[in-house]
């Protein structure tokens, strides 16, 4: 038999009393009755003790239940109340649905049976309503602590609800995406029509791969699953996952060039190896000839000049190409970027290019190998030199933004098919490039443990972000 504990608040004894004869009819419950006889009472009982259910009076001296019904959603866990009042009144129990109250009984038509059906009514309903509160919790659990886009949108794509991970990801907050809700975020117009016609037929969208385009300007690649919702009342809606690629992806690409740069290495070191052989001994060859000849052929100039050539073009692809272990100290890198800034100053005033230069006057140590983060740096702002057009206002800007170093030019920009090659080993559109600069700087800074990121378009210019490590110098 279940035990119930009550608090009947009534301020008439003989109503109390034959309320208490009627539960004591009740078989199908075990009932530890409280009895308040006004509404100070009552709020004093419900502040020091925990009942099952609430059974008020509407009227209470010159208070009302209603009053105390509020005092208790205030004061209380949900418990279920029943209000009694000595007549049926429409809007007393209009109001009182629309405050929370289980149940409305008038005390003239109270027995047993109506009784007992709606304690049993009030204990189930508040069951269920705490059953929902522990789902909607665990519900809220997951929406906020998902690394995810989960989310709940109408057929419009306007989002209902969405984990907190939508702002730390995109940028966005719900309400700034508007009726087009997440196809505000999809960066391709055809992809956007093509997901309005899926929904509009009632399809899902299993892992498709796109590009978001997020707050800050930065396009990111996630993979989205959207499935449509038929519901019984027709306001049907979509639910789905959005998870951010971008990082991976990035990773991926970073180990693929990285390794086809090692390869490259070996292999260049293999036929370095190979060509200077017998390339020594042509010089050899030439060094004989020129002891031993009173009159020297005007070829053996020739030969000797281009197999030094052939010697420097050698050393120049080996060094751009290997991947050396290097010993790293801890050095202040804003020093180390003004430094090279300066390498490259009279090659950018040449071409009337104006360099604006950023940079914070305390020191940021980390621990670097000067001389490959100064190659590095510097394979990026030649290529951005090189890249600005003579007849052009040329512009480079170098920042720090955060823990973000920013090299910036108002160039020609790079297509998003080129983006994905930028950094391969031998990938160049320089008619006297050999396409192993920015490979080689990939290299280093991924020894530095500095993530670098491209954002770019055609006749949009180049913006390279390098996010340097904390500090652990």
């Amino acid at each position: 038999m279940q035990k119930v504990k009550l608090l009947l608040v009534e301020d008439d004894e003989e109503d109390f009393e034959l309320f208490q004869d009627t539960l004591d009819e009740i078989s199908s419950y075990n009932f530890e009755v409280t009895w308040a006889n006004t509404f100070k009472q009552g709020i004093a009982k419900i502040e020091s003790e925990e009942f099952d259910l609430f059974v008020i009076d509407y009227i209470l001296g010159a208070y009302s239940g209603l009053d105390l019904c509020q005092e208790i959603m205030l004061l209380s866990k949900p418990t279920p109340i029943i209000l009694l009042t000595g007549k049926g009144d429409q809007a007393i129990d209009e109001k009182a649905s629309d405050m929370g109250v289980s149940n409305f009984l008038i005390k003239r038509e109270i027995n047993s049976v109506n009784l007992e059906r709606s304690i049993r009514y009030s204990l189930k309903q508040a069951e269920i309503l705490a059953a929902l509160k522990v789902s909607e919790s665990k519900y809220r659990a997951v929406l906020e602590q998902s690394k995810d886009i989960l989310f709940i949108a109408n057929t419009n794509c306007k989002i209902l609800s969405v984990s907190d991970s939508l702002e730390s990801i995109t940028g966005y907050r719900p309400e700034e995406l508007g009726e087009n809700g997440l196809l505000t975020l999809v960066t391709d117009e055809k992809l956007r029509t093509k997901f309005k016609e899926t929904i509009l037929a009632q399809k899902s969208i299993l892992s498709e791969k796109i590009t978001i385009t997020c707050k800050n300007g930065d396009i990111k690649t996630v993979i989205l699953t959207c499935n449509y919702q038929d519901t019984y009342n027709n306001q049907n809606f979509l639910h789905g996952v959005i998870i951010d690629k971008t990082d991976e992806i990035k990773a991926q690409r970073n180990k693929l060039v990285y390794e086809k740069l090692e390869s490259t290495s070996r292999f260049m070191r293999t036929l370095a190896h190979e060509v200077r052989n017998p390339l020594s001994n042509i010089s050899l060859a030439i060094e004989g000839m020129e002891a031993e000849e009173e009159e020297v052929s005007p070829y053996l100039s020739i030969i000797k000049r281009n197999s030094g050539r052939i010697d420097s073009i050698i050393t120049k692809v080996l060094n751009s190409a290997q991947i050396e272990e290097k010993a790293f100290e801890p050095l202040n890198i804003i020093e180390i970027i003004q430094k090279t800034i300066e390498t490259v100053e009279d090659k950018a005033k040449l071409k009337g290019i104006e360099l604006i230069v950023k940079l914070p006057a305390e020191p940021l140590i980390l621990p670097l190998n000067e001389e490959q983060i100064s190659l590095a740096i510097s394979n990026l702002l030649v290529n951005a030199v090189e890249a600005i057009d003579d007849n052009k206002d040329g512009i480079i800007q170098v920042y720090l933004d955060g823990t973000e170093l920013i090299i910036s030019d108002n160039g020609p920009g790079i297509s998003k098919e080129d983006q994905s090659k930028i950094f391969e080993p031998y990938f160049t559109k320089k008619t006297n490039g050999i396409g192993l600069g920015l490979a080689s700087s990939l290299s280093i800074l991924k020894a530095h443990q500095i993530e670098i990121d491209l954002v770019s378009d055609l006749n949009s210019g180049a913006t390279f972000k390098l996010k340097l490590p904390l500090n652990e110098a």
